[in-house]
């Protein structure tokens, strides 16, 4: 069984994501799973990075780990 990480694209600005992304796997979780949506659901979430840029960010961070799409 793998436990991944969650990361809403909606919810979190890019450079946050990015961060947690790295902090996830120094705790232990094996993958990181990231939300594509290209605009946010509601009004109050307010987030929508480009996504691909944000895993392009994050892979220098991280030691390889697996991604996913939610």
């Amino acid at each position: 069984m793998r436990i991944g990480y969650g990361l809403s694209s909606e919810e979190l600005p890019p450079h946050d994501m990015v961060r947690s992304a790295a902090a996830a796997e120094a705790v232990g979780f094996e993958a990181c799973v990231v939300t594509d949506h290209y605009h946010p659901w509601i009004r109050r979430q307010g987030q929508s990075p480009f996504v691909w840029s944000v895993v392009g960010a994050s892979w220098p961070r991280r030691s390889g780990s697996g991604w996913g799409r939610a």
